[in-house]
């Protein structure tokens, strides 16, 4: 079953209600975290109802972010995140099946430092006018609108 047209449903209002995109990607990347670290607690407490909600939710968050790459004109950074977003796939259905709540939150901790190298770019890009150099921080792996 695929799950992008129900992600994009889910977290594309959501996120597109932010018009800036490199902030989409940010939001999109907390509530990825956010849904699995909540997915390793809830294993934890043997809350198997909302382990697969929580999961789930992540799953459509990673499956909307591999959605919308632009693998034509994204050339290596685009086929990077592919490659990222098919191993946390993985690696969640791994830790869901095996209920091992160290594993899910393995998986939302390699999310972060991706999620902070957006945060870092959303800075650069708000004090680069200011600097006056007026370069733009590349996003041609994205196709952001919806």
């Amino acid at each position: 079953m695929n799950t992008y047209p129900h992600a994009l449903t889910r977290y594309g209002k959501m996120a597109n209600a932010e018009s800036n995109p490199l902030k989409q990607i940010v939001l999109l990347f907390d509530g990825a975290i956010k849904f699995l670290n909540m997915t390793a607690d809830d294993i934890e407490a043997g809350d198997f109802v909302s382990k697969g909600e929580h999961s789930n939710r992540a799953l459509d968050i990673i499956s909307y972010l591999q959605g919308i790459l632009n693998l034509e004109e994204g050339g290596a950074v685009a086929d990077s995140y592919d490659k990222l977003y098919r191993s946390l796939t993985v690696l969640i259905l791994r830790a869901s099946v095996e209920l091992d709540a160290d594993l899910m939150r393995h998986s939302a901790e390699l999310i972060v430092p991706v999620r902070d190298a957006w945060e870092i770019n959303i800075q650069k890009a708000a004090l680069e006018p200011a600097l006056g150099n007026g370069r733009e921080i590349e996003t041609s792996a994205w196709t952001t609108s919806s």
